[in-house]
């Protein structure tokens, strides 16, 4: 089930892998691909006990990077798109790295799902988890104007075909709605895998990114070395945050009574982000310009937050204590 959550989240509302479930490749690769990172950073958050938004964030960031080796994104551009968009720095483009590492699959791949998985099927939450559906005011008027906006993504990755973008979404919300049905009770521990599993989990993560690298688009696999030194540096950055994040204290799930009208408001988000999809469907032009700015916003907010987590975790070592405490 969390693997088709983080498919719905991370590739349908991208307008990536639309229907998924009828595609063999979204079957047989990106299915499995999706849920066995989502899987493995589960794995390893809790077995860290560092499984708070914060160090989800920090692991998110690592699902990312797989745009780098495997579908060669981070180096060359999106697939539909003739380059690199903004350029390239250090053999990274400056378009998809930030928006795809610092945002979309930290927030959209990783931490929706992790956190809608808990809520459909015991409704209990680790750490600050259920912060996320404490609505308030302002949050609900904001998760509106994203669920207006964000279906630009799939009304263009459809081409503005009405019915293939609903089917994607529509079928992937009844899918993960019908599992959801059979997964009542389980809980993040029950995805956790023991040591003959996790050795299962991480072969076939290994086996995945040797092969995808060298069989899916290998003539986009850069040629300097500061492109592979790039995302190496990277991964140790990400690493290094996830560390510095401090563990739970309690390895316990917290229980939450969620309110019934956080609920409804979410079934209305839904309602709304489908009808607004295809109101998107039928004005191409218009759904194009409001798509630019907002994957602006999104690679905007998500490069701040990066870099205030980094200030965070250096002002202890910059900064010396005297000055921090004045």
């Amino acid at each position: 089930m969390i693997g088709c959550l983080s498919m719905l989240f991370g590739e349908v509302l991208a307008g990536s892998s639309r229907a998924w479930f009828l595609d063999p490749w979204g079957l047989l690769v990106t299915l499995p691909l999706y849920l066995s990172h989502v899987l493995a950073l589960v794995l390893i958050a809790k077995r860290a006990g560092r499984i708070s938004l914060v160090s989800l964030y920090c692991l998110g960031m690592v699902f990312g990077l797989y745009e780098a080796l495997l579908t060669k994104v981070l180096w060359a551009g999106y697939w539909d798109a003739t380059g690199a968009g903004f350029g390239k720095l250090a053999g990274i483009s400056l378009a998809e790295f930030p928006m795809l590492i610092f945002f979309w699959h930290p927030v959209m791949s990783f931490i929706l799902p992790v956190v809608a998985f808990q809520w459909l099927t015991t409704g209990r939450f680790a750490a600050d988890h259920v912060s996320l559906i404490r609505l308030s005011k302002v949050k609900i008027g904001l998760l509106v104007l994203l669920a207006g906006l964000i279906s630009t993504f799939l009304a263009s990755g459809s081409n503005f075909n009405l019915v293939d973008a609903n089917v994607a979404v529509i079928g992937s919300i009844a899918l993960c709605w019908t599992l959801s049905r059979f997964a009542k009770g389980a809980q993040l521990s029950d995805l956790v895998f023991q040591r003959r599993g996790s050795f299962v989990l991480f072969g076939f993560i290994a086996t995945m990114y040797l092969a995808m690298t060298f069989l899916v688009l290998p003539n986009h696999l850069p040629k300097e070395p500061i492109a592979y030194l790039s995302i190496i540096m990277s991964y140790v950055v990400a690493i290094w945050l996830f560390m510095r994040t401090k563990p739970k204290q309690a390895d316990a799930d917290a229980t939450e009574q969620v309110d019934p009208v956080a609920k409804r408001c979410f079934v209305a988000l839904i309602v709304i982000y489908v009808a607004s999809l295809n109101f998107w469907i039928t004005q191409p032009e218009h759904a194009s310009n409001m798509l630019a700015v907002l994957y602006l916003a999104l690679y905007g907010a998500g490069s701040l937050f990066f870099l205030l987590l980094v200030y965070r975790q250096l002002k202890p070592i910059i900064i010396p204590a005297k000055w921090r405490r004045s």
